[in-house]
């Protein structure tokens, strides 16, 4: 039997300090590709694409992106506009599934990091029993 390698590309979002009320919720968005799968076309095609934009070997980092910073801190609204069109477009074309569990720091009882963290693993663990059970129910029909 082949072996199955998936791919998980993991970025979080929040912080598990201090609780802070304006700012409750902590996220864990995963991305989940089958290699199986070949993207290497789709992925050589946003790169001349937006090396041809001016940014050469460049990831997009969509935060920094939205709220103008970093390298994106003097680009007019039309170019930061190209390059998330750009990259909300090469995602759609892809065959990848995703997950992003949230948890609101508030609903935790007790305010530490392990219940944080529990109240986390529990919900990603949801999601992906979620996600497994709808690609097989997929796979079924």
């Amino acid at each position: 039997m082949k072996e199955k390698v998936l791919s998980v590309f993991i970025d979080e979002s929040g912080d598990f300090g201090q609780y802070n009320p304006s700012s409750p919720n902590y996220y864990v968005a995963m991305v989940l590709h089958n290699q199986e799968i070949d993207i290497s076309k789709n992925i050589e095609s946003l790169e001349r694409q937006v090396s041809n934009w001016g940014y050469p070997e460049h990831t997009i980092h969509t935060g920094p992106l939205i709220r103008r910073e970093s390298v994106y801190k003097n680009d007019l609204r039309e170019q930061r506009k190209a390059l998330f069109n750009a990259l909300y477009h090469f995602t759609r074309l892809l065959d990848i599934q995703y997950i992003c569990p949230v948890i609101n720091q508030g609903d935790c009882a007790e305010k530490s990091k392990l219940a944080y963290t529990d109240k986390l693993t529990k919900e990603i663990a949801n999601q992906l029993r979620a996600k497994i059970s709808i690609n097989y129910h997929k796979q079924l029909i």
